[in-house]
C-alpha cells in the first residue's frame, strides 16, 4: 500500500461536521441512551438528514460519494464520544448496503441501496446462527429453489439493527453440503415479507442503544430477483462486507482510543494526590504515552487501508487475487489490532481514573463496557490471527 496520507478539503469538512454533531447531539444523551437501553431514534434522525448513512455511497445511488476513506473519518469522530452510535452507522453501511453496492444488480441498486443510502430504510446484516458463528460457512440455515422464489427457513441470532431494519441481507445455504464453497448465498429480504419475524432481542453488557435481535424465518419466500451476487457466492459476498466492516471498526475503536485519552488527560490533570496533580507521575505518563503511540500507528493503519479499498473501486470483476488477498490480510490487522489496542487504551484510562472510572454512568465506564465485543463480533481476533497466518504461508509478507 502506498505510505502517502493525506487528507482533502472535503474530507477535512466532514471531520469538523461529525465532530461538532458528536460534541452536540450525541454526547449529551449518550447517558441517559445507555441507562434506558434505547435505540437514540432522534440523533439517529438527524443522521439521516445530514446523510451520515450513505458517506462512502456513490451520488449516483443517494449517497454522499465520499469513499471509505471518508467513512472512516465519520467513524472515528463519533466513536470519541458513543460506540452504539458507530455499531448503528456500520451494521447498516459495512455490512448492509456494501453487498449491494460490490454485488448488486442495476435493479438492486434502484431499489434498496438508494434508499438505504438516504437512511430511508435502515439495513441489518445476518450471518450467525445458533450453531456456526466463527464457522460462517457452517451455517444451516436453508434456502430452497421453488418456482420464481427461494424459500428460506432458519433462525439468526446476534443481528445488529434487527429490530429497526427495513431490509436485511441474509446468508442461506443453497447446498448445506458445499458450505462455503458454492453452497452459500446472499438474499435481500424485506421487513414485512411473510415468514420473516424478529425474535428474542437481546439483553447486553454494552452497546445499550443497539437492538440485537433474533430473526426468525419460517417457509419466507423471497423472489429470485432479491438474490446478491450469484447462487452459490454468498460467502464471498459476506466477506466482502465484512472487509469493510473490520476497517471500519478500526475506525471507531480508534475514535475510542482518542476519546478514553482525552477523558484520561483531563482527569489526571485536576485530580491532585500527595499534592500535586496525578498527570505527573511517571505511572500515568506512561499509560498516557502507550495510547499516543497506539492511536499514531493505528491511524495510519486504518487509512492506508480505507485507501486502498477506494482505490479498488466498486466493480468487483476488475479485482485480481492479490488485491482481493491483500483487502482481507490488512483488514483483519486492522480490526485485530484495534479492537485489543483500543480495550487496552480504555481499561488504562479507566485505571487512570480509579475509583470514579468504575462508577456506573461515567463517560469511561460505559466506553469499557461498550468496547468489549468489538474483540468478538464482525469476526473473533482468533479467527482474524487464522486470516492472518493462512496468508502467510501462502503469499509470505506481501504489501502492495
Amino acid at each position: 500500500m502506498s505510505i502517502e496520507l493525506t487528507f482533502t478539503d472535503e474530507q477535512k469538512a466532514l471531520r469538523e461536521t461529525v465532530a461538532r454533531f458528536a460534541k452536540d447531539e450525541i454526547a449529551p444523551v449518550a447517558h441517559e441512551m445507555d441507562e434506558k437501553e434505547e435505540f437514540p431514534t432522534k440523533t439517529v434522525a438527524k443522521m439521516k438528514e445530514m446523510g451520515f448513512f450513505g458517506v462512502p455511497i456513490p451520488e449516483e445511488y443517494g449517497g454522499l460519494g465520499l469513499g471509505k476513506v471518508g467513512y472512516c473519518i465519520m467513524l472515528e469522530e463519533i466513536g470519541k464520544v458513543d460506540a452504539s452510535h458507530i455499531a448503528i452507522l456500520a451494521a447498516h453501511t459495512s455490512l448492509g448496503t456494501s453487498p449491494l453496492l460490490y454485488y448488486g444488480t442495476p435493479e438492486q441498486k434502484q431499489k434498496y441501496l438508494t434508499p438505504a443510502a438516504k437512511g430511508e430504510r435502515i439495513m441489518a446484516f445476518s450471518l450467525t446462527e445458533p450453531v456456526s458463528g466463527s464457522d460462517s460457512g457452517g451455517l444451516i440455515t436453508e434456502a430452497k429453489e421453488e418456482g420464481d422464489y427461494w424459500v428460506i427457513n432458519g433462525d439468526k441470532i446476534y443481528v445488529t439493527n434487527g429490530v429497526e431494519a427495513g431490509q436485511v441481507v441474509v446468508m442461506a445455504a443453497n447446498d448445506v453440503k458445499k458450505g462455503s464453497h458454492g453452497g452459500i448465498t446472499a438474499f435481500l429480504v424485506e421487513k414485512g415479507t411473510k415468514g420473516f419475524r424478529v425474535g428474542r432481542e437481546e439483553k447486553k453488557m454494552g452497546l445499550h442503544g443497539t437492538s440485537t435481535a433474533e430473526l426468525i424465518f419460517e417457509n419466507c419466500a423471497v423472489p429470485k430477483a432479491n438474490v446478491i451476487g450469484e447462487v452459490g457466492q454468498g460467502f464471498k459476498v459476506a466477506m466482502t462486507a465484512l472487509d469493510v466492516g473490520r476497517v471500519s471498526l478500526g475506525a471507531g475503536s480508534l475514535g475510542g482510543m482518542q476519546g478514553a485519552l482525552d477523558l484520561a488527560l483531563e482527569y489526571s490533570k485536576n485530580r491532585m494526590q500527595f499534592d500535586q496533580p496525578i498527570v505527573w507521575y511517571q505511572a500515568i505518563q506512561f499509560k498516557l504515552a502507550d495510547i499516543a503511540m497506539h492511536i499514531l500507528a493505528l491511524r495510519n493503519m486504518v487509512y492506508q487501508a480505507a485507501a486502498y479499498q477506494d482505490r479498488m473501486g466498486h466493480d468487483v470483476s476488475k479485482w485480481g487475487r492479490t488485491e482481493r488477498k491483500q483487502k482481507s490480510r490488512d483488514s483483519a490487522i486492522i480490526k485485530c489490532l484495534a479492537s485489543e489496542w483500543a480495550s487496552k487504551a480504555i481499561t488504562d484510562s479507566l485505571q487512570i481514573h480509579g475509583g470514579i472510572g468504575y462508577i456506573r454512568g461515567t463517560p469511561i465506564e460505559r466506553a469499557y463496557r461498550d468496547a468489549r465485543i468489538s474483540e468478538i463480533f464482525e469476526g473473533t481476533n482468533e479467527i482474524q490471527r487464522l486470516i492472518i497466518a493462512g496468508d502467510l504461508i501462502e503469499r509470505g509478507w506481501v504489501n502492495e
